[in-house]
């Protein structure tokens, strides 16, 4: 093989070592990546196309020049092949080339270079070759044989289609790939346009392929999109109308860790758009959220809760955090999906706030059962040593005093039937039923065999209690029940009534009675009364309700309880 120097070689050496080079990195550097494969043999291809274009220019004699042109039909039929590979994988038709069906359009190209290589005996590709030295250096002049323009036809069909896929991409779908699926189509077209101007006849330089020349320049639009976009990282996902209209948010990571996509529900939570997080660190796009943040870094993390403190109210969100595979098991990134939980944990916070305030009132009657048992010990010991003091002074004959112990003694055992009542009562737990009515209707039952007296219960048919707080009903309750003790003890009525009534957002409880009465004003200066009605009033200021009190000598009692109802009640 003979050469001579050409400086025409020197656009076609560097286009050689662009692709060349391209395809190393692919190789080196983004191996498992998908769509590398298909993108490293276009590569190698067309670097053989434009290195057999070079050496076939150098060449002096027609067997050098004719080896040369024979190499190059190996990227004429395959780097159609190879760019409908590349594209297929990038648009998301890459299920035909794992399940092998693909395979079939390299049938055609690899029949065409065997009759190539044999053109001499046949002629179905080239005929009537000789050399042509009319031009700056010598070439190779040709008639084409029918397969030729089989060649041709079926070579342009695959670019067409080729273009046709990344037109859809660039502008008939809605993705934020658009940028990288512009970039693979104008180094294409670099590629396909002078290819069929140079087959139709209608290339400026009639003599030779110009094609290679292009090479270059499409190399080199082609790798912008690779280190600026990732173009092989990122390989576009059928995105459906439900992810971008959904409330919750999308951020889909490769894995190095980039922002391979998000929907507009992500954007509004870190204030960042698609087109500015898409194949940035996720340390940029979430540096903001620190627990966000640590979750997509940490693959062992699948769940996480996250705050945001804006202008209004904090925010709070839930990650859920899972690895997406393709369809052979291999790892290729992570899904997280962001709700926003601000309600539930409000309710939450509500609930175990109503859980503290029922632990605390079951301690409290845990130890006001503790305390009033011992007290009933030491009462019924009061009564009982009362009892026998006065009866060894009766017995030695001194009565000055009996009156007096007889008064101790009548009331230690007072003292002490109140206090076996109430541990009677408190151990049956009727304040712990888990229904008001039952509950209430219970004890309006107990007070009627202790008494003999019928209650009057109105309740409206629409009330039911259960929208007021556990800890409400049972204050509630209570305040009822201390009512009717008092009425039990000391009014010595003929007619007891509990009315209950919903009045200008109020619950409006009243019990009366029509027994003896008594002086409000003298009952408060008094101890004994002072503490029966603060005990009422106390429960009453727990759960936000007032209550009136009005009674008066020989014209009964009557008791008021105004709970305010309220959305957080």
């Amino acid at each position: 093989m003979e050469y001579q120097y050409i400086p025409y070689i020197w656009p076609l050496i560097l286009s050689a070592c662009i692709t060349l080079s391209l395809g190393a990195y692919a190789m080196l550097r983004r191996r498992k990546a998908k769509g590398a494969n298909s993108f490293i043999l276009s590569m190698v291809v067309i670097t053989i196309w434009s290195s057999a274009n070079a050496l076939e220019m150098a060449g002096t004699t027609f067997s050098t020049k004719l080896f040369w042109a024979n190499v190059q039909y190996i990227a004429y039929c395959y780097s159609p092949v190879t760019l409908m590979f590349l594209c297929l994988e990038f648009t998301g038709y890459d299920r035909w080339i794992r399940n092998r069906k693909a395979l079939w359009i390299a049938v055609i190209p690899t029949m065409i270079i065997l009759l190539v290589w044999t053109d001499g005996l046949h002629g179905l590709i080239r005929y009537d070759m000789y050399m042509d030295y009319s031009g700056s250096f010598p070439v190779i002049s040709k008639k084409y044989g029918p397969v030729f323009f089989v060649h041709a036809f079926y070579s342009q069909l695959l670019n067409i289609l080729a273009w046709i896929l990344l037109i859809k991409a660039v502008f008939f779908k809605n993705t934020v790939y658009r940028r990288q699926a512009l970039s693979l189509l104008f180094g294409l077209s670099l590629i396909i346009i002078p290819n069929i101007m140079y087959i139709s006849g209608l290339s400026p330089v009639k003599r030779f392929d110009i094609t290679p020349l292009f090479f270059g320049p499409a190399g080199l639009i082609v790798s912008w999109g690779i280190f600026r976009y990732k173009l092989f990282d990122v390989i576009p996902v059928a995105r459906a109308t439900v992810i971008e209209t959904m409330d919750a948010g999308i951020i889909v990571l490769d894995l190095q860790d980039r922002v391979l996509d998000i929907n507009p529900a992500f954007e509004r939570i870190v204030g960042c758009t698609a087109s500015r997080a898409t194949i940035k660190p996720v340390e940029e796009v979430c540096r903001e959220i620190p627990e966000l943040l640590r979750a997509c870094k940490d693959r062992g993390i699948s769940q996480t809760e996250f705050s945001i403190h804006t202008r209004e109210k904090q925010r709070v969100y839930e990650v859920l955090l899972s690895p997406l595979a393709d369809r052979k098991g291999n790892l290729i990134g992570r899904l997280a999906v962001i709700y926003e939980i601000t309600e539930k944990k409000q309710v939450q916070q509500t609930f175990l706030e109503q859980q503290w305030a029922l632990a605390v009132i079951e301690e409290r009657e845990r130890m006001a059962r503790d305390m009033h048992d011992n007290l009933g010990q030491v009462l019924g010991f009061i009564s009982l040593q009362a009892q026998g003091i006065k009866q060894e002074l009766k017995n030695a004959g001194i009565d000055s005093v009996s009156a007096e112990l007889e008064k101790l003694a009548h009331a230690a055992q007072s003292a002490h039937s109140d206090i076996r009542e109430y541990i009677h009562t408190v151990r049956n737990a009727k304040h712990r039923e888990k229904n008001f009515i039952t509950a209430l209707k219970k004890d309006l039952s107990s007070f009627e065999e202790q008494t003999g007296l019928n209650v009057r219960l109105e309740i409206p048919g629409e009330l039911t209690m259960e929208e007021f707080r556990p800890n409400t009903r049972i204050h509630i309750l209570n305040i009822v029940k201390e009512a009717l003790n008092n009425i039990r003890k000391h009014a010595d009525a003929h007619h007891t009534g509990i009315i209950f009534s919903l009045e200008k957002e109020q619950l409006c409880i009243t019990i009366e009675d029509d027994g003896r009465g008594f002086d409000v004003n003298q009952q408060d200066n008094s101890i004994k009364g002072k503490f029966g009605l603060n005990i009422m009033r106390e429960r009453a200021g727990e759960i936000g309700a007032d209550i009136e009190i009005s009674s008066a000598v020989g014209k009964g009692s009557r008791i008021v309880l105004r709970v305010p109802i309220t959305e957080e009640g």
